[in-house]
C-alpha cells in the first residue's frame, strides 16, 4: 500500500543550539554517526541544561534523518545512547508505532533510490537541503507490520556484520603491525 510519510509520522525540525563547553547534553550531528549511519557515540558537541534544551530531549525511536549537506541518510535514535538532542541539520521523524515500525522506515528511507530522490530534490543550491513539505510528501511502500519486523531484523543482522567485519579488520592491522615490527626490530 503506497502512503505519504505525513500519513504515518510526525516531521519536526531539529533543534537549533548554540554548543557550550559546559554543557552536559549532547548535540547530535551528522559528523556523530559513522557513513553506515550509525551512532559513534563520540560526543564533542553540548548544550546546556535549560527548558529549551530538555524539551527537545529525542525519545526512544525517534527517526533522525540528515536533510541539509552532502549526505543524506536516516538513523534510528535509541534510548541506550543517553538523552540527546538532534541538530537543526536533521528533521526528527515520529512514527505512528500502529502502522509502522520505525526501524522499517529507517531502512525505506536509506535505499540509494530514495536517498537519489532526496539529493535531487535537494540540489540546486551550494548546500542541498530537503524542504520539510518535500520530506512529508515522500510517497513509498507500506507492508504488513509482519513483513516489516522481518525488514528490521535482517537490517539489525547487516548491522552486527560490519561491526564484526570492521572489528576483524582492526584486529588484522594489529596483527600485521606487530608481525612487521618483530621482522624489523
Amino acid at each position: 500500500m503506497e502512503v505519504k510519510l505525513k500519513e504515518i509520522a510526525n516531521i519536526q525540525f531539529g533543534h537549533y543550539g548554540q554548543p557550550s563547553k559546559d554543557g552536559t547534553i549532547p548535540y547530535l550531528q551528522a559528523k556523530h554517526f559513522n557513513e553506515f549511519g550509525q551512532y559513534i557515540g563520540e560526543n564533542d558537541t553540548f548544550l546546556e541544561e535549560n527548558p529549551k534544551s530538555l524539551a527537545n530531549l529525542l525519545r526512544n525511536e525517534d527517526i533522525l534523518f540528515v536533510a541539509k549537506g552532502f549526505r543524506f541518510f536516516a538513523t534510528l535514535y535509541k534510548e541506550e545512547f543517553g538523552s540527546a538532542v538532534a541538530s537543526s541539520i536533521f528533521f526528527i521523524l515520529r512514527t505512528d508505532k500502529t502502522k509502522i515500525i520505525p526501524g522499517y522506515l529507517v531502512s525505506v528511507l536509506n535505499l540509494p533510490k530514495n536517498l537519489l530522490h532526496f539529493q535531487q530534490s535537494g540540489a540546486g543550491s551550494s548546500i542541498p537541503s530537503i524542504r520539510k513539505n518535500e520530506l512529508a510528501d515522500f510517497t513509498f511502500n507500506l507492508i504488513p507490520l509482519e513483513q516489516q519486523k522481518k525488514v528490521v531484523a535482517l537490517q539489525e543482522l547487516y548491522f552486527k556484520d560490519i561491526q564484526i567485519t570492521e572489528t576483524l579488520i582492526k584486529e588484522k592491522q594489529k596483527l600485521f603491525q606487530t608481525t612487521i615490527s618483530k621482522i624489523i626490530n
